[in-house]
């Protein structure tokens, strides 16, 4: 039978509810966010995913993200060189050092791991502009605490999954995002895995509710820390365009890195 709530709520509007918290449906939001990162992988995971993490290039990062109209772009260094993706309704670019590239492989890990970085840093919008299905599960303990949660079916999935599986921890007082445990159809050596995130250290921006540190885990097949990673700066409205930040490059109100954190 399905599990119901001493609060009598449903999947639903719990959702609703974590889409309130964080500030509203961004998809209604116009300007822009900003932030930059910094972060570092743990050893296993990029010798069993090296494509998917491309850990020689994504260390720090640059992001910009425009919500209302779906743009994403992030510019990312690391010992490499640079590597830039731009995450779009129309599809996936990626560059290395300015240099666009084809490669099949690239792209669709790409895209799937920008489809859950939008979920990861802006919270549960990306849910319900996807959810085919919202149920609301058990509570789950952790550290003394009890977690409200919901299984979210998403489609599309992340980056070229058709569909893939999503259950949030929502804090029971903040109705944050506490973690996500999710699955990842979209790319050959991930499908059949799946990981979580957990989050940590909310700031409010210009009326939404951001997380500021991250920490990955890879929970089946196998069970492994993968990466952890924090925001160094974060901004809003800047008034950037689409063409600040296509061809591999952040040009105008994109350019300049993001405010640093006090």
């Amino acid at each position: 039978m399905p599990y119901v709530a001493d609060d009598g709520l449903d999947g639903e509007a719990v959702l609703a509810r974590s889409v309130t918290a964080h500030g509203g449906d961004l998809r209604e939001r116009s300007g822009d966010l900003n932030y930059a990162s910094d972060g570092r992988w743990f050893a296993l995971i990029k010798r069993i995913q090296p494509v998917v993490t491309d850990a020689d290039y994504r260390v720090t990062a640059e992001t910009r993200y425009s919500p209302s109209t779906g743009v994403h772009a992030i510019r990312y260094q690391g010992p490499a060189g640079t590597k830039q993706v731009l995450r779009t309704a129309q599809g996936i670019e990626v560059y290395y050092d300015g240099v666009p590239t084809r490669d099949a492989q690239t792209l669709a890990a790409a895209a799937m791991t920008t489809d859950a970085f939008a979920l990861f840093h802006f919270g549960p919008s990306f849910l319900a502009a996807r959810a085919t299905r919202v149920v609301r599960l058990a509570d789950a303990r952790e550290g003394g605490r009890a977690y409200t949660r919901v299984l979210v079916d998403i489609a599309p999935g992340f980056g070229e999954a058709a569909s893939d599986q999503v259950v949030a921890w929502l804090g029971p007082d903040s109705h944050l995002l506490h973690r996500v445990h999710l699955t990842l159809n979209g790319f050959p050596t991930t499908q059949g895995a799946h990981v979580d995130t957990t989050f940590s250290g909310y700031r409010a921006l210009a009326g939404v509710m951001l997380p500021t540190r991250f920490h990955e885990r890879v929970r089946g097949p196998l069970r492994i820390d993968a990466h952890t990673w924090w925001v160094t700066g974060l901004d809003a409205d800047r008034g950037w365009r689409a063409e600040d930040v296509g061809d591999g490059r952040f040009i105008g109100a994109a350019a300049a890195p993001a405010e640093p954190l006090r």
